[in-house]
């Protein structure tokens, strides 16, 4: 990728003029996007680095060392200083290969290898199998998804895995839920109510007498995964490549294991008939239970071995957990054990923690409990909307901010509902193409691929085109710096600054007007419909299938 050939250029011209700071020039010397694109394609705090070091401001070091970041960077265009920060603009060459790349579909070109090709597990979502999906596990989803693509793209061997905790208190409270309903149970406060209890009972009444207990939480637990968490996702357009059963980490005697490492570790004590962690040894503020007194392994415990297994068992290289913001202290928890006691980095092991989402209902917060049965489930609302259109707008908001959502706005059409706007921006150009077919405007691979050069030099000189061929390689650099930072919102942003930037120049530019360049100016269209449609699978969106179901829903509302 441009940016991290840029970088390595840039700290070997470090390392040549700071021959005794070479061990701070690697996680000194950053190439990233600048803050406008007027300001360039990739900037660098370059000049700021050297600084430190040399008792002359960035302007001083620029003109000083000129001649050799020019020679370092032969594929730039042009080398600009602002307010201290290197900023390049990359040179005709390098943009006519971005141009190409997206006239012929070509992605790789966005594509890094920063992950090398190392194992990347991600578990999201995981809700307990006690229910349905409610709306806040679809921001859980989105993030997942997209962090997940992100990460691909950048090289990694993604593994997408749901934990389905299929054991312990909760899974015993809904199978006593569910006999209370078939009047094997007395009442308790603490019973799952709502219309899914009562068609369960009513599907595994049968079965009552012929299974045991632990043979109907089975049934019922995999009963709920199917219908209500899988069906759901899989409408949502997320998909998993495993989903890993909490049960499965007491088959293979993984507790005694780890059981006896903590036991060598002198970090086991029994109080009170139980088993505890003794974390304040860790210098945390309490011990931790990890089997109660009656036998049973805590929730704290299981996830110490299912994330034991992922790293030194399955030996994924990197863990990335995300959860919502009422796990923060068992996240905490779970991260101080696994890097005090099994020694492995913050990098390695990761929590991404986002806030709860509130669906608003006449200006008010609708209060949701599974428990109370008082809940709006995932189901419910891509019955709705458009799934994309929830998908788009959880994708807006950065994880550490908590989302307000009316469910009005994803039913609009106007700029308050974004996927209706990125999505009117694409059937603009789709309409040119289409315009362009019925005038006889015919653009085949054949076509494309012999006309590229001509179209490319038509249009480099032109600001209009040049400018929104420029915003396209910089995804190149932001699909990085979002998946390192865990920021899909990144991407979201961009997304919606680019359309705003293409319905500039749909209302300024004539494609369709009648000349020798028409053919030309069409095939810079189909690149724009190709790499819009890039950017929606990065959130797994297909643009065409959601126009069809808004064009549908617009003509059912008229009737």
């Amino acid at each position: 990728m441009i940016g991290n050939k840029i970088e390595n250029r840039l700290r070997q011209l470090a390392r040549n003029i700071l021959k005794e700071k070479r061990s701070e020039i690697k996680s000194g010397i950053r190439v990233f996007l600048p803050e406008k694109i007027e300001y360039g394609d990739l900037s660098s705090n370059f000049l700021f680095f050297l600084a430190k070091f040399i008792n002359k401001n960035p302007q001083e070091i620029f003109e000083e060392y000129k001649d050799k970041i020019i020679k370092a960077l032969p594929f730039i265009g042009d080398i600009k200083v602002l307010n201290g920060y290197l900023n390049f603009y990359l040179n005709k060459k390098i943009l006519f290969e971005f141009y190409k790349a997206v006239a012929l579909r070509k992605f790789e070109i966005f594509k890094n290898n920063i992950g090398r090709r190392q194992k990347f597990i991600i578990e999201y979502v995981s809700a307990n199998p006690t229910g349905p999906l409610h709306l806040g596990n679809a921001r859980g989803a989105i993030l997942g998804d997209t962090l997940a693509n992100l990460l691909k793209l950048c090289g990694f061997r993604v593994t997408k895995e749901y934990y389905v905790n299929d054991r312990g208190k909760q899974v015993d409270i809904l199978l006593d839920s569910i006999l209370y309903y078939l009047n094997k149970r007395e009442y308790k406060e603490e019973y799952y109510k709502g219309e899914y209890i009562k068609e369960i009972a009513e599907k595994f009444k049968g079965k009552i007498s012929s299974l045991t207990e632990t043979q109907l939480k089975k049934f019922i637990v995999n009963y709920i995964l199917e219908n209500y968490i899988k069906k759901p996702l899989y409408s949502f357009g997320t998909r998993f490549d495993n989903f890993y059963f909490e049960s499965d980490l007491y088959k293979k005697d993984l507790d005694k294991k780890i059981l006896k490492v903590l036991e060598k570790k002198n970090l086991i004590e029994e109080k009170e008939g139980a088993l505890w962690l003794s974390l304040t040894k860790l210098n945390e503020p309490k011990d931790e239970v990890l089997i109660k007194k009656d036998g049973e392994p805590t929730y704290f415990f299981s996830d110490i071995l299912y994330n034991y297994e992922k790293l030194f068992i399955r030996r994924f290289k990197y863990s990335l957990i995300i959860v919502a913001s009422d796990h923060q202290d068992h996240v905490r928890r779970l991260s101080s054990v696994f890097e005090k006691i099994f020694n492995v980095k913050e990098r390695n092991f990761k929590f991404l923690v986002y806030q709860m989402v509130h669906l608003m209902k006449e200006n008010e917060i609708l209060r949701m409990s599974k428990r109370k049965g008082t809940y709006v489930t995932l189901e419910d609302v891509i019955n709705l909307v458009n799934k994309d259109a929830l998908r788009f707008y959880f994708a807006k908001y950065a994880p550490e901010n908590t989302i307000e959502i009316d469910l009005d706005i994803l039913q609009k059409e106007n700029e308050e509902n974004p996927v209706w706007y990125t999505l009117y921006t694409y059937a603009r150009f789709l309409g040119i193409l289409r315009k362009a077919k019925e005038q006889k405007f015919i653009l085949k691979k054949e076509s494309v691929k012999t006309n590229l050069t001509k179209s490319f030099n038509y249009i480099k000189d032109k600001e209009e085109y040049l400018k929104i061929l420029r915003m396209m390689t910089q995804l190149a650099q932001l699909i990085q710096e979002s998946a390192i930072f865990l920021r899909p919102n990144l991407i979201f942003q961009y997304f919606i600054n680019f359309c705003k930037e293409l319905n500039s120049f749909y209302e300024k530019e004539r494609i369709l007007e009648k000349d020798e360049y028409t053919k030309l100016r069409l095939i810079f269209v189909l690149g724009i419909l190709n790499f819009l449609d890039f950017l929606f699978s990065i959130f797994n969106i297909k643009p065409q299938e959601s126009l069809r179901y808004l064009q549908n829903k617009s003509r059912n509302q008229k009737s």
